[in-house]
């Protein structure tokens, strides 16, 4: 490879470290050869040549790194013991130094590797690797090294195309060109393992190819824009396209490293002038990425391995464009091949995983490996079901518990094989919830329900599973279990009885599949898409469905990582300075008080004074350490632009996308989450709020049709808006569309107000829209949306006008740990209401107020505040005694505001948030949103301001005859 295009400097320091590396490799190998058994100097020639291989494979030296790669592959078999050093094995290593060594001087002479003929060693080092060296073997010709790999391809013979390659023949029949990209023949898809160095090496890896993903959409992006092309774009995403590659080569992730090979060949010819910019070379580059995308999504950090993805057919596109220097040949290529994946990956997207359990089928796995999973799932169905019916009868069986904990790993197990990972990892929490049980002294029968449903939810996800896997009805294996008579067991551990049997025996079965794993590990490589995670989030029942999304959330890989300027840390470092010189003088006032050498009112003016400077100091080190977590939120905008071209086209709609505030900064925490659900709002905003151009045009707008996404400082949140210049919604029509799906009864229609129906585009299964597309229209994601906003504390802000648009605001805090509350009595207990919602506090008389619609109100400044017993709220005992005056809290949620009665107002603090976990969650407890633990130990429960609104608007329709402001004192005549 040229050095035409590559950094002097870093080739300088190239050169000095191979050759320091290859210095290191000879004499050590020349003493290896007399002490064979030296172990460790094995390893000191296995470190240098693993070096040389990554550092070639950085800059791309192709030739260097795949004789490196082969030499290095040697010796750790020798490392291993897998081979034994022999004089020939010996004189193969040091023939492929000496070619190496030929290589690096070559480079940095002529600026090329040269015609230094590697094969011959290749060919021998494989032979030694198969055990078959034989030093008379004829020469054959040369493997091909990582990037040579996928050229070979084109001239491959011809095989049958995928799905993708047959939709783009259909689609280009009135084509000219022959041109037709075939899949690798020979491509092995089985897993196969990184090359890393030292902890973290590949998680740094995929966070930088991440970031470098999100830049290569950004520049392209930019260079549609630039009809002429940008130089400094251009070679922004060269350099992008180059880094990955070094990236890649450095682990050994060979299809990365040959696909970006070759877009980085592409992009220097563009950069050179060779090649014009155009729309065509912009879609070929971005589907080079979408594929590059999908194959950093394969890497498993926790194994380190890789699952392959067959990118040859891309690789020969880009091979053809860069020989042709024209796009037209591989054109209706890109259009159709590239579109149809892209399609089937929005749909599935926007389905929420519905559709994706039909892309099983039996076809994909051994016909004996789905046989053995129906049969092993069904007998551990049933197994659970017993085990449980007989632990309702008698939960004091630990042969049962044993025995329930078997059957669940046996489905772990059996999931994971077949590679239906999501059930894998729902079973894998049950049976940490059993082993739990059972390893504690706790009452097992405590533990019963949450199992049951644990239970009903992992039946439907793997009934599902095999309907789709076997492509037959799958029967339920636990109906006739209640019909059964089980005998529970006896205490006695003596004979044990047909029944514990019948439960145990089966959860031996795994062996039989464990074996096969290391046996025929096809099956499970045969489904790159491997998409049954998903199929098994789409239970039978409403409960299962909420219950089996959560699964997939640890799919979702968030960055670990956060960049901080140097500064901030400086700065927290002279915190901690002072905190220690703090931490000292307390030491020394309580010596003095032992000691008695100062006098008691002395020591407490110096404690004040040091306990008024250690206020200070936490103070500043919590304003460091929350400047240190923020990020700006340009990290989850940066994927709008690709995601609202993609639309565009696919919608046949003209859109632009304005973005406001990149730059404003939001806890790391809060970043990481709110990107879902502005993918969702988004793409609602494109499908349904913008009107198509006939539209458009007969409502006198511009054709081009307008989203804005906004981030903003609002008081102590932060806000977001998107907004559309589309149609619009009509709250009347809403209403509508709710009666008609059963969401709302035609009586909440009418006591609704307009700000009301707008918010019913938020209920599970609403959807306004009159056609069902691939973008949106199920009615899946809105409700999602919601939710997440309220998991992060905050809210979500609608407004529409018919004609104009409509706007969505994301209300958030800035950071989910620290926040400043007003501490209120009610009923003898103390609750936390978040500052930022708190719109004044005050105290009226009692003479003041005033029934409205049947519920209290009062005049406060012109303005009409609805008034209500926070305790009547909450279901809290209410103050019998005749108050005269009231304590008030009035809360605003965005524009409306609502007077609570509490019986004390306290004081302002700082509180930590804590969640309320798993367990009080599932008791739905409307109006808390956390909790906090106060100085003295005790806890306290912290209010959500939204939500306490919304119950008051359904305790005033509720009470009619009874109103919400029963529990305030009668108004006086």
């Amino acid at each position: 490879m040229s050095q035409e295009f590559l950094d002097s400097e870093i080739l300088a320091d190239f050169f000095v470290e191979a050759k320091e590396h290859l210095e290191t490799i000879e004499p050590n190998l020349l003493e290896l050869e007399k002490s064979p058994e030296n172990l460790g100097l094995l390893n000191e020639i296995f470190r240098p040549m693993h070096s040389l291989k990554g550092a070639s494979g950085f800059l791309g030296l192709n030739k260097i790194n795949g004789l490196a790669h082969k030499a290095e592959n040697i010796l750790d078999e020798l490392r291993q013991g897998s081979m034994q050093v022999t004089e020939s094995i010996m004189d193969l290593i040091l023939s492929a130094t000496d070619a190496l060594r030929v290589m690096v001087e070559n480079l940095e002479s002529t600026g090329v590797e040269g015609d230094v003929d590697t094969a011959p060693i290749i060919e021998k080092i494989e032979l030694a690797l198969e055990g078959k060296l034989d030093d008379a073997a004829p020469a054959v010709s040369p493997d091909p090294v990582v990037v040579e790999e996928v050229t070979a391809d084109q001239d491959a013979a011809p095989v049958e195309s995928d799905a993708s390659i047959a939709e783009s023949d259909i689609g280009n029949e009135g084509m000219t060109t022959s041109f037709r990209p075939q899949p690798d023949p020979n491509f092995d898809n089985t897993p196969y393992l990184l090359t890393t160095v030292g902890e973290g090496h590949l998680a740094d890896f995929l966070e930088e190819a991440q970031e470098i993903i999100e830049n290569l959409n950004r520049c392209l992006l930019a260079l549609e824009g630039e009809p002429e092309g940008d130089d400094e774009l251009i070679n922004d995403t060269f350099r992008y396209f180059h880094n990955l590659k070094g990236n890649s080569g450095i682990i050994g992730f060979k299809e990365l490293n040959a696909l970006t090979h070759e877009a980085e060949t592409l992009l220097n010819n563009v950069r050179k002038g060779d090649m014009p910019c155009s729309q065509g070379l912009f879609d070929l580059l971005l589907a080079a990425v979408d594929l590059i995308e999908e194959l950093v999504s394969k890497v498993d950090t926790e194994s380190n391995k890789v699952s392959p993805i067959d990118t040859s057919v891309m690789v020969q596109m880009l091979q053809k464009v860069t020989e042709e220097g024209d796009v037209s040949e591989v054109q209706g290529l890109i259009e159709n091949g590239s579109k149809a994946s892209a399609d089937k990956a929005e749909t599935s997207d926007a389905k929420g995983g519905e559709e994706t359990v039909a892309d099983i089928s039996s076809s994909d796995y051994d016909p004996e490996d789905v046989s053995l999973f129906v049969s092993t799932i069904n007998q551990q169905l049933e197994s659970a079901a017993i085990a449980l019916k007989m632990l309702r009868e008698d939960a004091g069986q630990p042969d049962m518990v044993d025995a329930l904990f078997r059957t669940f790993q046996t489905i772990q197990n059996s999931a994971g094989y077949m590679g239906l990972d999501d059930i894998k990892e729902y079973a894998g929490r049950t049976v940490g919830l059993v082993d739990q049980g059972r390893k504690t002294d706790m009452d097992f029968t405590l533990m019963l329900d949450i199992l049951d449903q644990e239970f009903a939810i992992l039946k439907d996800m793997l009934l599902a599973a095999l309907e789709k896997v076997s492509g037959a009805a799958a029967p339920d294996p636990t109906k006739n279990v209640a019909t059964k008579k089980v005998s529970p067991a006896p205490s006695k551990p003596a004979p044990e009885p047909a029944q514990v049997e019948e439960v145990s025996a089966p959860a031996e079965v795994p062996a039989e599949p464990q074996q096969q794993v290391s046996e025929k590990p096809a099956p499970v490589a045969s489904t790159p898409p491997a998409p049954a995670p998903k199929a098994a989030a789409k239970p039978a029942t409403p409960a299962a469905t909420k219950a089996a999304a959560a699964p997939q959330a640890p799919k979702v890989k968030a960055s670990s990582t956060i960049r901080v300027d140097h500064h901030k840390l400086d700065h927290l470092m002279n915190v901690i300075g002072e905190l220690i010189i703090n931490r000292n003088r307390y030491a020394m006032l309580a010596r003095a008080l032992e000691e008695g050498h100062e006098d008691v009112h002395v020591v407490a003016q110096q404690l004040t004074e040091t306990t008024y400077a250690m206020a200070r100091i936490s103070d500043d080190l919590q304003d460091t350490i929350m400047k240190v977590r923020m990020v700006p939120v340009q990290s989850v905008f940066s994927r709008f632009p690709r995601l609202v071209r993609d639309l565009s086209r696919k919608s046949g709609k003209q859109v632009e996308l304005i973005m406001e505030g990149e730059e404003t900064e939001f806890d790391k925490s809060v970043v990481e989450e709110i990107g879902d659900p502005l993918v969702h709002l988004v793409r609602n905003a494109v499908d349904h709020g913008l009107e198509d151009e006939q539209a458009r045009i007969a409502a006198g707008k511009s054709i081009k049709g307008h989203v804005w996404l906004r981030a903003y400082h609002k008081g102590n949140s932060v806000a977001i808006e998107v907004e559309d210049d589309g149609r619009g919604m009509d709250p009347e029509k809403l209403k509508q569309v709710a009666i008609r799906k059963g969401v709302i009864t035609p009586e909440e229609a009418n006591a609704m107000d307009d700000r009301e129906a707008l918010d019913l585009i938020f209920a599970p299964g609403f959807s306004s829209a009159e056609k069902v597309t691939d973008i949106s229209g199920r009615g899946v994601g809105m409700d999602v949306v919601k939710t997440n906003i309220k998991n992060l504390k905050g809210s979500v802000h609608t407004q529409s006008e018919v004609g104009k648009g409509t706007k969505l605001t994301l209300t958030l805090p800035l950071t989910l740990a620290i926040i400043d509350a007003l501490m209120v009595q009610v009923a003898g207990d103390t609750f936390a209401i978040p500052l930022d919602a708190v719109s004044e506090t005050t105290k009226i008389d009692v003479d003041k107020l005033s029934d409205v619609n049947k519920r209290k109100a009062v005049t406060l400044r012109g303005e009409v505040l609805g008034v209500v017993e926070l305790s009547e709220l909450l279901g809290l005992p209410q103050k019998e005694d005749e108050r005269e005056v009231l304590p008030m809290v009035v809360i605003q949620d965005n524009d409306r505001r609502l007077g609570l009665v509490v019986d004390r107002l306290l004081e302002r603090q700082e509180i930590v948030i804590k969640p309320l976990g798993q367990y009080l969650n599932n008791f739905n407890l409307q109006g808390l949103s956390g909790a906090t633990i106060m100085g003295d130990g005790s806890v306290v429960l912290i209010l959500d301001p939204h939500e306490i609104y919304s119950l008051s608007t359904q305790l005033g329709r509720k009470q009619e005859t009874a109103p919400i402001g029963a529990g305030l004192p009668p108004t006086k005549a």
